[in-house]
């Protein structure tokens, strides 16, 4: 037990010293803006999302940050609400700048649950952690540490009831997980195949009872977790399946098989290759190779049968049924793979500690992560870079010319009144937006949009009215604002418009 407190100290340091080291603090930018925001939301004890610019724009159709959207005549963020209110209870009085560096004191909680439920040795866990698409999914603010540590109880706890026979562990396991979908939807896949693979289990040890409770126990937190979808979103599967399937998408069966070998190995974009799963870590492909006369003897009575089965089938129905292949990292819808492989590992670990290969492909992997880790800094460089700017142009209101950009303003959309809005063609939209604007009297105005000199097509996209333009300056003329120049810093264009009525 020394050894493993040891290990688990020298992981938080190391964890949180990468963590300054690449400035995890500066990266509200997507995803961590809007969980920043929906936390913040939560602190308040706000049933919306907080809205700086609410007055302008009481129909909520034009909020800054990328991932908030109009539900139910609210506000509201796709991402898990669960995860906000916990966060908003565990660091109520950590500035939210501050609240990723929580992820390491919960991953070293996660391990030390394997290791105490599951008996998983310390080193394998942070092994896998460190190794794995976990590391780079936990650097910033998201929910994937905490949905870590819940699996890691919830899995150890199957995992013993396999190892014991002991029914009542495997019922009460399952319970547990499946409100683990309230943190992340892989969740609920997950839960579904773990019921599943544990039915034979239980069906081989003559436990009828046992199959009669473990139904109950995943039926009640289902339906639990659909009802309250249903009613606090419009979809039983909640705002995040609900804002993933309002864009119209393939859903044949070929796209499905390239977009699940996207997920699982890699896949090929405009920004260039990402990583699936497989390929981030492939040693789990040896893992595979190693326990294969477990799949061939097909022995009910050993567990290490039933982690491999989950294993197999768990990134295959995540994969096939995902909305996209991961946009950023491909591999994060097949993040909870990881805990399957954990327990091949362990079952191989006396073979492995000596074996060449499992050591090569661990620091294929390690390497991998330590680029992403590279490109991380220089994304929250160029993002702190980018917030500097913003500072210094405070004025009454922002107005962005997409969400996409109005993303890299940071925490400052917690307080600055700001909007996201291109539709300038459009008189009517225009004309409403402005007369708000006028009603609340504000003065100056900043607008801003993408640098025309930037290099990536998708942010140097073509606007129906540009900001650089004489019908820019005419339009906003009509509304009562004379502009400034346009002026350009690092890949932000604005101008300053100011009231002339």
């Amino acid at each position: 037990m020394k050894k493993s407190a040891i290990s688990l100290l020298i992981f938080g340091f190391l964890f949180l010293s990468i963590q300054l080291l690449v400035s995890a603090n500066t990266s509200f930018i997507s995803d961590s803006l809007t969980k920043a925001t929906q936390i913040e939301s939560s602190k308040q004890r706000k049933d919306s999302i907080l809205y700086p610019a609410e007055k302008i724009d009481p129909e909520k159709k034009f909020h800054p940050v990328l991932f908030v959207i109009p539900n139910q005549g609210k506000l509201k963020s796709v991402f898990s609400e669960v995860f906000a209110k916990i966060y908003a209870i565990l660091f109520y009085f950590l500035p939210i700048q501050w609240l990723m560096f929580g992820n390491g004191l919960i991953l070293i909680l996660s391990s030390y649950l394997l290791y105490r439920i599951g008996k998983i040795p310390v080193e394998i866990s942070l092994l896998t952690f460190i190794s794995s698409v976990v590391f780079s999914q936990v650097l910033d603010l998201s929910e994937v540490s905490l949905a870590i540590c819940w699996i890691s109880l919830s899995y150890s706890l199957w995992a013993r009831g396999l190892e014991e026979k002991n029914s009542n562990i495997l019922v009460f396991s399952i319970f547990l997980m499946v409100w683990g979908s309230f943190l992340r939807l892989e969740i609920f896949i997950l839960s579904m195949v773990i019921y599943f693979v544990s039915l034979p289990f239980l069906y081989r040890q003559k436990k009828f009872l046992g199959v009669f409770y473990l139904t109950i126990a995943i039926v009640i937190p289902v339906f639990v977790f659909l009802t309250w979808n249903y009613f606090e979103y419009g979809h039983s599967l909640g705002i995040r399946y609900l804002f993933n399937y309002t864009i119209s998408q393939s859903t044949s069966i070929g796209n499905r098989i390239f977009q699940l070998q996207k997920i699982l190995f890699t896949s090929f974009s405009d920004p260039g290759m990402k990583l699936g799963f497989f390929l981030y870590s492939p040693y789990f492909l040896y893992i595979l190779y190693l326990n294969r006369n477990q799949l061939k003897s097909f022995n009910c009575s050993n567990p290490i049968f039933f982690h491999l089965t989950v294993f197999l089938v768990y990134p295959i129905l995540v994969g096939l049924s995902a909305p996209n292949d991961g946009i950023t990292i491909t591999s994060r819808y097949a993040l909870f793979t990881i805990f399957p492989g954990i327990y091949l590992i362990t079952n191989q670990w006396q073979n492995l500690k000596s074996n060449k290969i499992f050591y090569s492909l661990v620091i294929f992997s390690v390497i991998v992560n330590l680029f992403i880790l590279k490109i991380s800094k220089e994304s929250y460089k160029m993002i702190r870079k980018t917030n500097q700017i913003y500072v210094s142009l405070k004025s009454d209101l922002w107005i962005f010319y997409d969400s996409n950009l109005s993303g890299t303003a940071g925490l400052s959309l917690l307080t600055q009144p700001s909007v996201s809005f291109q539709e300038f063609e459009n008189e009517t939209v225009r004309k409403s937006l402005f007369s708000r604007i006028r009603k609340e009297n504000l003065k100056t105005i900043y607008i801003f949009d993408f640098s025309k000199t930037t290099p990536n097509s998708f942010m140097n996209s073509k606007r129906a009215v540009e900001l650089t333009s004489e019908n820019f300056i005419k339009l906003l003329r009509e509304e009562g604002y004379q502009c400034n120049g346009y002026q350009e810093k690092s890949w932000i264009g604005y101008r300053l418009c100011n009231s002339i009525l």
